[in-house]
């Protein structure tokens, strides 16, 4: 009897993948269509196809084992709403298609429940650009970053009025003048 691993099944089943890619052509269009459904307000700009490619960059590069899992995941959505609509799913208008994240896959079961996990694929391909931490405030490391404001005028001295490091360091509360910070 010949065995077969469910990833071995998958890579004969699923479209074929061009060479340097990640994602078949039908499965980066849903990944796509499903970026453009999900990230409606942000406070950036990111096209859906930036995403997609971010997602198949990291999944090129990463060398997973598992990517085959991802390929399944899209060639799902992009199947299951045939039955609902009538249409694949990047064939559906932005609008249809939220319609049917908020009525079937957010919160469904089986394999609409499945479906939702391209949520976390777009979130990855989004927020793993590398425009993107700058634009929302994050500083990257090794990123020049903006120069601290001067010192406060309240802030506590670094040496104390003996000369030892500290504020009050050695100094008892009578030795405190009015006009100490303290």
């Amino acid at each position: 009897m010949i065995r077969f691993t469910l990833d071995e099944v998958a890579y004969r089943l699923l479209p074929q993948v061009a060479p340097g890619r990640a994602l078949a052509d039908s499965e980066w269009r849903t990944l796509r269509a499903a970026a453009e459904t999900l990230l409606e307000e942000l406070p950036f700009e990111l096209s859906p196809t930036r995403v997609a490619d971010n997602v198949e960059r990291f999944l090129c590069e990463g060398r997973s084992k598992r990517a085959w899992r991802c390929r399944v995941l899209m060639t799902v959505l992009e199947l299951l709403p045939l039955s609902v609509h009538g249409r694949r799913f990047s064939q559906l208008a932005p609008a249809e298609r939220r319609a049917l994240f908020e009525a079937r896959i957010i919160g469904g079961r089986g394999p609409w429940g499945l479906c939702a996990k391209v949520r976390y694929l777009v979130l990855m391909g989004t927020y793993g650009d590398e425009s993107v931490p700058s634009k929302l405030g994050v500083l990257i490391p090794n990123e020049a970053r903006p120069k601290r404001a001067g010192r406060r005028q309240r802030s506590l001295p670094l040496v104390g009025a003996n000369g030892v490091n500290g504020a009050g360091a050695g100094r008892n509360s009578a030795e405190l003048s009015p006009e100490s910070p303290v």
